[in-house]
């Protein structure tokens, strides 16, 4: 790699919260979902986001269901024994579901965090910062002399994809039905922090014995928010042959995401760097950090994707169930290069739901999830982990119109480690998810 391609010093998308789903992506949309994640063939008030099209099979009535998420998570990375961690916790992520069902028709209305969904503050800096002091003296250690990093602030960060989607579903014949919606996305995606670095000068002037290139310093500084609207088309799919079996389908389009940036400190930070406008440069050709930098806008689009699941009442008590998700990641919408080198992702889940009494439901599944991400991908900016997701909760049906759900997931990261920069990625993840369901 060159220079330029590893100077990755301040790309940081540092506030994905995602466990479930792929790059950009959160799958888990409400509390029933961290405790059973295989929610695309069910039928019930989620399907306002996991199955619109089998709405149509719930009684008549109106619905509404309300969910709060909290997350207890430590992200960490890790150079040559320096580890850099934020253990910052996110505590409100909250989603909310309408349904209006009558006859062969129902109305569905969703409201929640389709990506980002929380903030990190890792202390003392990034991985990325001690290792470009090996990539920096390499190639301006003649001229400046021997450069180390000294140290760096609190790197914060935030991400956030607030998505508000409604639509209408509609029974074809006594088997199958559709369903057609849009969602409004509203994305920021901004982080702020320094890194310092020191020079110890080089040269002396035969005349005076003065350094012709003195000693100093230089700071990475940098305060980036990025802001897009998108769009995204939702269509579906129900099968629903009789009172055991139910199939369903859903798939998103690509949602065309144009960020507009605004940079205010980074230029300022080179002002004692002798070269600072050669690194600044080289900087800027680098896609994985000029989306922070440059003005204007720049197309990070969320991938189109596809979902597919089925639920299998095995007996009066046990309802099994499986789903899958696909996410387009290769071909999405990308002028900036976020997603070289990405593969298509994507989740597989199972899981039951086992009713105990007239009043307790126990529900508990399992999740893979494969993000598309690699050895040569991950970096500061995005290291999205293949996971193994455990899930187990209770529903609770206080009245014939109440029903109450109360759910935990724990998210088993596989380690990554980019083998070009030697910067290893850890991830831990605890989910507590407290819902409710009305119908009035």
């Amino acid at each position: 790699m060159n220079f330029k391609s590893k100077l990755l010093v301040l790309g940081i998308l540092l506030g994905a919260v995602s466990y479930a789903g792929s790059i950009d992506y959160l799958a888990q949309q409400d509390a029933e979902y961290m405790g059973n994640p295989a929610m695309v063939g069910k039928v019930g008030v989620s399907g306002a986001y996991y199955n619109p099209a089998g709405l149509v099979w719930l009684e008549d009535g109106t619905y509404m269901q309300v969910n709060n998420q909290t997350m207890l998570k430590t992200y960490s990375q890790t150079y040559a024994g320096q580890k850099f961690e934020s253990d910052k916790p996110t505590l409100v992520v909250p989603s909310f579901q309408f349904v209006h069902k009558k006859g062969d028709t129902a109305y569905f209305f969703h409201a929640g965090a389709i990506g980002g969904g929380g903030s990190v503050s890792y202390g003392g800096g990034i991985g990325t910062f001690p290792s470009m002091e090996k990539r920096l003296n390499e190639n301006l250690g003649k001229i400046l002399g021997p450069i180390s990093y000294t140290g760096g602030s609190d790197i914060k960060g935030e991400s956030y994809y607030v998505a508000l989607q409604g639509g209408v579903a509609k029974k074809f014949t006594n088997s199958w039905s559709g369903a057609i919606g849009l969602r409004v996305i509203d994305a920021e995606r901004k982080f702020k922090g320094t890194g310092n670095f020191s020079y110890k000068g080089n040269g002396k002037n035969p005349d005076t014995g003065e350094p012709i290139i003195p000693a100093g310093q230089t700071k990475f500084d940098i305060d980036s928010e990025r802001t897009a609207y998108g769009v995204t088309g939702i269509l579906g799919l129900n099968y629903h042959p009789n009172e055991k079996l139910n199939v369903g389908f859903r798939y998103e389009t690509e949602t065309k995401l144009d960020f507009n940036n605004k940079e205010s400190r980074l230029r300022e930070g080179f002002s004692n760097f002798l070269l600072k406008d050669m690194i600044y440069s080289y900087l800027l050709q680098d896609p994985a950090i000029r989306q922070w930098m440059r003005e204007g806008e720049g197309e990070r689009n969320l991938p189109a994707m596809m979902a597919l699941g089925a639920t299998y009442q095995a007996t009066e008590r046990l309802m099994l169930s499986a789903s899958g998700n696909y996410y387009f990641i290769k071909t999405a919408g990308d002028d900036i290069g976020n997603y070289n080198g990405y593969d298509n992702g994507y989740d597989i889940a199972i899981g039951l739901d086992y009713k105990i009494n007239e009043k307790w439901t126990f529900i508990t599944g399992y999740q893979y999830t494969n993000t598309g991400a690699n050895e040569h991908t991950y970096t500061d900016t995005d290291y999205p982990l293949d996971a193994d997701m455990y899930a187990v909760g209770l529903k609770y049906k206080y009245n014939e119109n109440l029903e109450l759900i109360g759910t935990y997931s724990y998210v088993d990261y596989k380690d990554g480690t980019n083998v070009d920069t030697g910067i290893t990625y850890k991830k831990h993840v605890d989910a507590f998810a407290i819902g409710g369901v009305y119908k009035f």
